[in-house]
């Protein structure tokens, strides 16, 4: 069994990775990874999606999938919490010059948590379904 401290720190990691980003693109220091991003096309939605949907399918599965209720609509709470934290990030830009607000940015950040938290949730339960046949194999089993 895993400890909380290594389930913890892939996304904890991710996140620094993130904020890294977002420093350079607030204090507009280019790096090579917004370099390859500007050169493709959509390269900026291609980010968003894969920053954003990375950061909840690693969230989602350090918390073991929790679920919320919000509003009788229930939902993964990693998946809430990368979407607040992509919300705000998204607001702050208005405070910078250099950046700018882009309500298409916040539609590719849910469509990739959305999406990769779906995937990731799919496979859950096919990992958890296989560990609970293998125990009941292993139970059932005559010697």
């Amino acid at each position: 069994m895993k400890s909380k401290i290594t389930s913890y720190f892939p996304p904890l990691a991710f996140f620094l990775f993130i904020l890294w980003m977002v420093w350079s693109a607030d204090t507009n220091h280019k790096n090579f990874i917004m370099d390859i991003g500007h050169s493709v096309p959509f390269g900026d939605k291609i980010g968003h999606f894969l920053l954003f949907g990375i950061l909840a399918l690693l969230m989602n599965t350090a918390l073991k999938f929790r679920k919320t209720n919000l509003k009788y609509r229930t939902f993964h709470l990693g998946s809430l919490l990368v979407f607040a934290f992509a919300a705000i990030e998204e607001c702050s830009q208005l405070a910078f010059q250099s950046r700018t607000f882009d309500l298409v940015d916040v539609l590719f950040d849910l469509l990739g948590i959305g999406l990769l938290s779906s995937i990731s949730f799919r496979r859950y339960l096919v990992y958890q379904l296989r560990r609970w046949v293998d125990y009941l194999s292993m139970s059932l089993q005559v010697d």
